[in-house]
């Protein structure tokens, strides 16, 4: 188990801000359990229980440490993923309408050749206005380059 987890997006953020999600996490760092095993503790139905594990789960706050096969049934036991869970502090710095307004993305098709040039202006540009981060009236943005599919 990490010592650490931090939530980045808006997803995770809402799995763990359930109460009853954080007592079955505290539940399970004390000891990895099934649903079953929860269920039982809490004289919850099960199918509540996994409902919510599965959220965790799909999420990446918890995840399946073992398996066991009981009466051909096969048992997963869940721990979270980390000890504490903290939210990045980006995450909770604008409201959604203020990110979308200074938010673009374009997709490109250019050739590899053409990539590996705009890649090198890109960083020149990136340079040249990184040393003028004192200057007033700037704000700080963040750039990717990222493959979006191949032909």
């Amino acid at each position: 188990m990490k010592k650490l987890l931090v939530i980045d997006n808006l997803a995770q953020l809402k799995s763990v801000s359930d109460p009853f999600r954080i007592q079955l996490m505290t539940m399970l760092a004390e000891k990895p359990k099934t649903g079953q095993m929860l269920a039982d503790e809490l004289d919850i139905p099960r199918a509540k229980i996994h409902y919510h594990l599965n959220e965790l789960l799909k999420n990446g706050i918890i995840h399946v440490v073992k398996t066991e096969e009981k009466n051909s049934i096969i048992q997963k036991f869940y721990e979270p993923v980390a000890k504490k869970v903290v939210p990045n502090i980006d995450l909770l710095k604008y409201s959604a309408d203020e990110k979308k307004k200074d938010s673009m993305s374009y997709n490109l098709r250019m050739k590899e050749d053409d990539l590996k040039q705009f890649k090198k202006e890109l960083k020149n540009f990136v340079k040249d206005n990184s040393e003028k981060k004192g200057s007033k009236n700037t704000k700080d943005y963040k750039v990717q380059i990222l493959p979006i599919g191949e032909d």
